[in-house]
Order: structure tokens, then sequence, then C-alpha cells
């Protein structure tokens, strides 16, 4: 029995599932595991998705241990057609995400809200085409350089206020940074949804949590969606 390896490196976090077709049946955190997983499975093909320069050694040598060894770039095979003016510069994660999320809802425009270190906002339509999407700062990014920037803003720990009002310096940095966000966040929603019509929107990333549960509208959360995306990529070298 043969497995695929797909590794998502990110900002903060490593990630990586081991699947066997389109069961994910087990995911490790960090960059050591590459001698522990190539034994326990019989890894056939190895997929990475990095927005970093440079991949970990560690995790590089993986390529002498697999049959097909795939690090995801512009020029990779893909199941969606990317309608981007510089594709090179398109972050992998973003396009893995989005890839994702076409294998859970494959007839439907998809919103994909991938909420790290930055927060991604990408479309892509029925008809599986990238259309695009922003770039903005992450929660902790915003509450930090609000800290920084400044001589009297203190670093606050993020929390959701039930007042929209702070009604503290500390609420008021907080409401700024996760409110603020929201409201960003559902602004940009509802302008895809006037613009292409009904549309899923799925969340993903370490900080989906603060949102998910704040919507009035239906939203997913599926917290292995760049993975479930870079195992549908591996299928294009089968």
């Amino acid at each position: 029995m043969s497995y695929n390896l797909c590794i998502d490196i990110g900002n903060t976090n490593i990630k990586s599932g081991i699947f066997h077709n389109d069961d994910l049946v087990e995911k490790y955190y960090g960059d050591e595991f590459i001698d522990s997983a190539c034994e326990k499975y019989d890894i056939k093909n190895c997929i990475i998705s990095s927005v970093r320069k440079k991949i970990p050694d560690n995790i590089y040598k993986i390529k002498d241990k697999v049959s097909n060894f795939i690090v995801l770039c512009h020029k990779t095979k893909l199941p969606v057609r990317i309608n981007y003016k510089t594709p090179e510069t398109l972050g992998r994660d973003r396009i893995a995400a989005a890839i994702g999320s076409k294998k859970l809802f494959p007839t439907e425009n998809c919103i994909v809200i991938d909420a790290g270190t930055c927060i991604t906002y990408d479309f892509i339509d029925k008809n599986n085409v990238f259309q695009g999407g922003n770039i903005a700062p992450g929660i902790h990014m915003r509450m930090e350089a609000m800290h920084r920037f400044t001589n009297n803003l203190p670093l606050v720990e993020i929390d959701y206020n039930e007042d929209p009002l702070g009604k503290s310096t500390e609420e008021a940095l907080q409401n700024g940074a996760l409110r603020g966000t929201f409201w960003e966040i559902s602004s940009f929603i509802q302008l895809i949804l006037d613009k292409f019509g009904d549309s899923k929107v799925i969340f993903t990333g370490g900080d989906a949590k603060y949102f998910v549960n704040h919507f009035k509208t239906t939203i997913f959360a599926n917290p292995n969606l760049v993975l479930v995306g870079l195992n549908e990529i591996i299928k294009e070298y089968e």
C-alpha cells in the first residue's frame, strides 16, 4: 500500500499529512518527522508547498526516499486554471488551499479565507478558475504593529469582546484587530457574492477559530485545506 506525503511550510509553522488516496491517515507538526514517517509508511509521492525562500534540509532530503518528488511552483501541473498576472509570485499555500476547496465543493464558487501569519482572501469560481484575491496582516501582526510602531500602546492578548465599543485601551486594541479583521472579511465575502453570486465560504489557518462562529451565513472550516489541495495536485502526476 503506497502513500502520499504532503508538506505545508508556512511562515510560522510546518504541517504535514500522510494520505492514502483521499484519506488523511496521519498529521505531523514541525520538521522532525521524515525518518519516522518513511519507516512507518511506504511513501511513493511527496509534494512540498513552501512560502519560505529555503526548504529545511531535513525535509528536502526526502527527495531521495520517494519515487515522485514535487516542489510546488508556477510550473507545476494543476487541476485548475490560474487567472493571475504574476503566477510566479502567487503564494503556494494560496493555490493549494483553493484547490482543496474545489475538492470539497467541485461545482461551486469558493471563497477561501486562510487566517495565519497573514490573512489571504481568495476566490476560485465554479469553472475551476482561480481569480485571485488579497493579502492582509494577520491578527498577531496587527497587534504587534500597533505596539511596535507607537510609543504608548501596549501589546495585548487576543480576545473577543462582546461590546464592539472598547471601554479601555486594551479592549479598543482587541476590537480594532479582531473585529476590524472580521469586518474586513465580511466585506470581502459580500463583494464576491455581489459580483459572482452564491459561493461557499471556507476558512482554514490557525486563527480561523476567532471568526467562524460569528457569521450569520454558513461557514465551513477545514484546518487541513492546504494539505487536501496538495494531495489533489499529486494526482496530476500519477
